[in-house]
């Protein structure tokens, strides 16, 4: 699990000021700063290292303002007090810069992170209070929960160490970093009132919902081939299953593209048996008995789901009958 320097990867911005009399640079480096620069015709006259709320604190940027006009005194042709006025301008059109665009300065994991959190986010009510972030991180889709008090700390512990457990990922979280991240979910989260619709609830519903965008439905079991994604569309319960009514419609779902799609939803492999109790009370799985059929070699595991539970009616059914092995029962 390597960790990557900020400093080595994010590149920084550059600003005229005067007309080019002056270029001022802004460069992202580790622990939440900036590093400062401004020079006049190759010449640096003055380069410091800031936090990154430089552009909004009147004593560091007060004294880098100071630095470059003394520095500019004894340049001919150059009025040091208007470059000073036009400098202080840039800063206050920097600090009121909307927040996105501020978040260039953050470091490439802390913008990833950005990026790949999935809105809104979802603050279930109660006790205790759950916060639910979905995040795309380092190729993977998980969910994440925290509490109250890990939302309203002032350190990124929390959501570092979910990240190293949920993606694998070691990453420096400063404190500037998790201020920036959590301002950004809570200006974009919805309350969600567990009278209304518990978690395990909205879980089983993003799982289905997964399932019906992805299942290939087949009317024969000899036709289910080698993609996981195949289900056969049992008409009249032809397989006996004792959980579901004589005569009910089953369709009989690969126990590995169950547990994809289960993955696919943020949740991990651990949660499966939860998620198979819920889809059953709430009567979109018939039991919690799977069935096993050969497929050519292998052995497969399949679950009987009620069909109109995933959208799937007999019109969805495949025709065509794809590549596969045979099926034996």
């Amino acid at each position: 699990m390597a960790m990557t320097d900020p400093a080595d990867v994010v590149e920084g911005f550059t600003h005229e000021i005067a007309g080019g009399v002056v270029a001022v640079t802004v460069e992202p480096i580790p622990g939440g700063k900036v590093k400062l620069t401004a020079e006049h015709n190759d010449e640096v006259l003055e380069s410091g290292e800031y936090k990154r709320n430089v552009f909004s604190k009147p004593t560091p940027r007060g004294s880098f303002l100071n630095s470059v006009e003394e520095s500019l005194e004894s340049k001919s042709g150059v009025d040091a007090s208007d470059i000073r006025r036009e400098l202080k301008e840039w800063f206050a059109e920097m600090n009121e810069l909307a927040k996105e665009e501020q978040e260039d300065l953050l470091p490439p994991e802390i913008q990833e992170i950005l990026n790949g959190t999935q809105y809104p986010i979802e603050i279930y009510d109660g006790e205790p209070t759950t916060w639910k972030v979905t995040l795309e991180y380092a190729g993977r889709l998980r969910e994440l929960e925290f509490t109250s008090s890990e939302m309203i700390s002032d350190s990124g512990g929390a959501l570092r160490e979910k990240i190293a457990n949920q993606f694998f990922e070691l990453v420096e979280i400063q404190e500037e970093d998790w201020k920036a991240i959590r301002d950004r979910w809570q200006e974009r989260t919805e309350v969600m009132h567990i009278a209304d619709e518990t978690a395990n609830d909205a879980i089983a519903e993003r799982v289905l919902e997964y399932i019906s965008n992805n299942v290939m439905p087949v009317d024969d079991q000899d036709k289910l081939g080698n993609d996981v994604a195949s289900a056969w569309y049992d008409s009249g319960n032809s397989a006996g299953c004792d959980d579901a009514p004589p005569d009910a419609d089953i369709l009989w779902v690969q126990d590995s593209f169950f547990v994809d799609q289960l993955e696919n939803a943020g949740k991990q492999i651990e949660y499966k048996g939860q998620l198979v109790k819920d889809l059953i009370s709430r009567g979109e799985l018939h039991g919690k008995k799977s069935r096993r059929r050969w497929i050519g070699s292998s052995r497969a595991k399949y679950w009987p789901f009620d069909p109109d539970s995933l959208g799937v009616d007999p019109e969805d059914i495949a025709i065509d009958d794809p590549a596969h092995s045979e099926v034996e029962v």
